[in-house]
């Protein structure tokens, strides 16, 4: 099935399912992430530090994994890996229910990265498959929507589970949402197009999109010094409650994807990716100069414009550099420059916030922005690359 024959139904039946399969798998994700360190203190009597070496080794485990994931998807094929990593993350859950000691939940937590690294990086590739060509950047957009909206529900619905029973019961509930998520692939039908034998790539990264890797790299980084150090930032500037940061970034997020998204499919990328790069930018600076409430809600809205625009377009427009049997390769190059880039991220900057402190430390990562629009620059707008996502997609097509 080659990409002009797709059903033009934005909301067709696969792309509904990946939806719903990529919600329920981010909603278990940020599920845990807020009781973990909870259960490590409390339960196993853990430190700040092991606390820190579970997420460390987390994101370790999906950098390793990622690339080698996207080969698979594109040689073996989306549902057989997706049906086996989704087993895994479901197993993986489950198991959390036996640790009895810090060092079973070092090893789980890595187990339990591989998984999501795996099943993540499936459940995009079979998203962007179901999505018609011309509505490329919209409908990656509101694929976003599904791990926008897992991020608000998440971490509030773990911590109720935790309060209202005991951490037994709240891995057991943790369980059952990625039952759910396995369940949704049942919902997904059509035959799948893989390379032949000889058309196979070569290595585990695409290099048809390292420009783009280089873009959600950079802005990684940046994004590091908000998930890392924004509530100790709050505290320093008075701001007592600091959740209002997260949930203000939300509501643009969730607005700007699919905004940005059909601005992709319609004018091309130039102008709504400078609005993504002008509106971080402007976060950090409102960050830099935030003394109160105002601005630092500012820089939150503003964050979710600029990543809500820059991370969902960015893979928009590298899908449109390869046809349908590698996108699986170009889903894991841009994931894995996404993993690597937070966790250099978020231990540079705090090292640099050590001696700078924060406030000029995000100033510095506002400055740092300058480089991904740089790689845009040269990509989209020297030699006046404008062209829509659609049109790029569909030249390929006929090459």
């Amino acid at each position: 099935m080659n990409e002009s024959q797709q059903n033009e139904k934005l909301w067709n039946r696969r792309f509904v399912f990946s939806c719903l399969s990529t919600f329920f798998a981010f909603t278990s994700m940020y599920y845990i992430m807020s009781t973990l360190p909870l259960f490590a203190t409390e339960a196993l009597g853990g430190s700040k530090g092991d606390v820190g070496f579970l997420f460390g080794i987390f994101a370790l485990a999906g950098v390793i994994v990622r690339p080698v994931a996207g080969y698979l998807l594109d040689t073996i094929g989306r549902k057989k890996i997706a049906w086996i990593s989704l087993t895994g993350l479901f197993l993986a859950m489950l198991s959390y229910n036996w640790v009895t000691g810090l060092f079973f939940l070092f090893v789980l937590r890595f187990t339990h990265g591989v998984c999501w690294g795996v099943s993540t990086t499936s459940l995009a590739t079979l998203a962007t498959d179901a999505i018609p060509v011309k509505k490329r950047g919209e409908g990656i957009g509101y694929f976003g929507l599904a791990m926008s909206i897992a991020m608000l529900i998440g971490p509030s619905l773990g911590l109720t589970v935790l309060h209202a029973f005991n951490y037994s019961v709240m891995f057991y509930a943790g369980t059952g949402l990625a039952v759910l998520s396995l369940a949704c692939l049942l919902g997904l039908n059509g035959r799948e197009m893989l390379v032949s034998m000889h058309q196979k790539p070569k290595g585990f990264i695409e290099k048809k999109v390292l420009s783009y890797a280089g873009i959600v790299f950079f802005m990684a980084i940046v994004y590091s010094a908000i998930l890392s150090f924004i509530v100790l930032f709050a505290k320093e500037i008075g701001v007592e409650n600091s959740g209002i940061f997260f949930l203000a970034n939300a509501v643009t997020v969730i607005i700007s994807r699919p905004y940005s998204g059909k601005k992709l499919d319609q004018k091309g990328p130039v102008g709504i990716m400078c609005i993504g790069f002008g509106a971080l930018f402007a976060t950090y600076l409102c960050l830099f100069l935030a003394n109160g409430y105002f601005l630092f809600i500012l820089a939150a809205l503003l964050l979710g414009v600029g990543f809500g625009i820059i991370y969902s377009l960015s893979f928009a427009l590298a899908i449109g550099q390869v046809d349908i049997t590698r996108r699986g390769m170009v889903n894991g190059s841009l994931l894995t420059a996404f993993d690597l880039g937070f966790a250099l991220g978020a231990a540079v900057l705090g090292q640099v916030s050590t001696y700078t402190g924060l406030r000029l430390m995000y100033l510095i990562s506002g400055l740092i922005v300058v480089i991904p629009f740089g790689i845009f620059y040269a990509k989209h707008m020297v030699k006046g690359k404008t062209m829509r996502v659609a049109d790029l997609a569909i030249e390929k097509s006929d090459d």
